[in-house]
């Protein structure tokens, strides 16, 4: 039988060889194509075509870091190619068949396993040497995260995604309460207080990826895993695993989450206007709240997330990728080494929030908002080993979240939920 990973490159090399690559509807031009960025001429250096997705392009237009990389390096110049999330996976996916590739890409963690897999990435490991980065001095498991089964790391971390809890100190001071809760149990205490069933609600929902983080952090937390340590066998349906999946759907049973798809709205408008109290999320809110709601200035505030039976926690690094047939993977690393310099990183980290990757980012005076940063950089030492360095890890997140759906909508019991989806899992971890 075709495995998915196999079947999924069979059939958009087909997409590929009918449209092209290159005509895809959802690329945008790119946004330095004659110039630099700067007027000066590219005539007399190569060109590092980067392809990044959504917000995080935007990052690095509106930061004017990709004019800063073109005025400084004078061998490469960088060409963005911006596009959608899923249209980046899909060329990515596509060009490991057509050869169709940029310099380098945005990955997302998930992508790694699938397409190291593949053998469509270049492995980083001599690169990482040749440019004197040292593990010791980034976010613990940066660079770890998006080590492969191969022993080998394929990726360079961008900026980290860890989760926390965000928090509406007003109306939790409203209600009584000195802080947000310490332990998930408590969470169900405050509910009695915060959570009317009608138009205020303990905490947020967000579907998705987002559902699926959150789910993690509660798996975690209880002392489950999604695989055991060689990653050959679904172990979601033991007791740890129950256990999570319980107290997730208990949230939206006694309403501490809307259980009425109806009353939910997405999770930073709820948090705006009071609807939610708390949202569990990642770094990227910091410069979403700052830019977006500077009316929450002083009335709200980050926490690590509340604890079950453990600390652990669910947190990632978003990274960059060099495809195997990079036409020029030498640009590429250029480029990687100009963003995980301390001053870009807290550039992008002053203008949107992001947390830095490299330790050194975190002393630096210049760096806003630094004590919510640290606690981002902490939850890495609390947090666990990549569960995204497999094969099929897009396939088997979405199943997931399909059977979060599922207990969520009262489709399954959690206990039927979990031995289904481990049925389907099970064979997406040999391909």
């Amino acid at each position: 039988m075709r495995k998915l990973v196999s079947l999924l490159l069979a059939t958009l090399l087909c997409v590929s060889l009918l449209t092209g690559c290159a005509n895809n509807v959802d690329s945008t031009q790119p946004t330095n194509s004659a110039h630099d960025g700067t007027g000066t001429s590219t005539e007399t250096r190569e060109k590092a075509v980067l392809w990044m997705s959504g917000d995080d392009a935007r990052y690095l237009v509106e930061s004017g870091l990709v004019e800063k990389f073109n005025e400084k390096n004078e061998k490469y110049y960088v060409e963005l190619v911006e596009m959608t999330f899923d249209t980046l996976h899909d060329k990515l996916l596509a060009g490991a068949a057509s050869g169709e590739v940029p310099a380098v890409s945005q990955g997302a963690d998930q992508w790694v396993g699938e397409f190291a897999y593949l053998d469509a990435l270049m492995p980083l490991d001599d690169l990482i040497s040749e440019y004197g980065f040292k593990e010791e001095d980034f976010a613990d498991n940066a660079w770890e995260h998006f080590r492969y089964l191969d022993g080998h790391i394929y990726a360079a971390p961008f900026y980290l995604e860890n989760r926390v809890l965000y928090y509406r100190t007003d109306i939790l001071e409203e209600a009584g309460f000195d802080g947000p809760p310490e332990t998930w149990d408590e969470v169900f205490e405050y509910a009695k207080v915060l959570s009317n069933g009608e138009d205020k609600f303990t905490m947020g929902h967000q579907d998705g990826w987002l559902d699926f983080h959150f789910f993690s952090c509660l798996l975690y937390s209880y002392g489950g895993d999604f695989y055991n340590k060689e990653r050959t066998e679904c172990i979601l349906n033991n007791e740890q695993g129950l256990k999570a999946l319980k107290y997730y759907e208990a949230l939206y049973d006694q309403n501490v989450i809307p259980k009425d798809a109806d009353k939910r709205v997405e999770a930073f408008k709820g948090f705006k206007e009071g609807y939610y109290a708390m949202v569990e999320s990642g770094n990227w809110w910091i410069g979403l709240i700052e830019n977006q709601a500077p009316e929450l200035e002083g009335k709200w505030a980050m926490a690590y997330l509340p604890t079950g039976d453990t600390t652990t926690v669910y947190g990632h690094p978003n990274g960059w990728i060099i495809p195997k047939n990079s036409p020029n993977p030498e640009g590429a690393m250029a480029w990687i080494d100009f963003v995980l310099q301390t001053d870009t990183e807290i550039l992008m980290s002053n203008a949107y929030g992001l947390s830095p990757i490299s330790l050194e980012a975190y002393d630096d005076p210049s760096l806003k908002n630094a004590d919510l940063h640290k606690m981002m950089r902490d939850v890495s030492k609390r947090g666990t080993d990549s569960i995204h360095n497999i094969p099929n890890a897009e396939a088997i997140s979405e199943l997931v979240w399909n059977m979060l759906a599922d207990v969520r909508d009262d489709v399954k019991t959690p206990e039927d939920a979990l031995n289904d989806v481990v049925k389907q899992i099970n064979p997406l971890l040999t391909p």
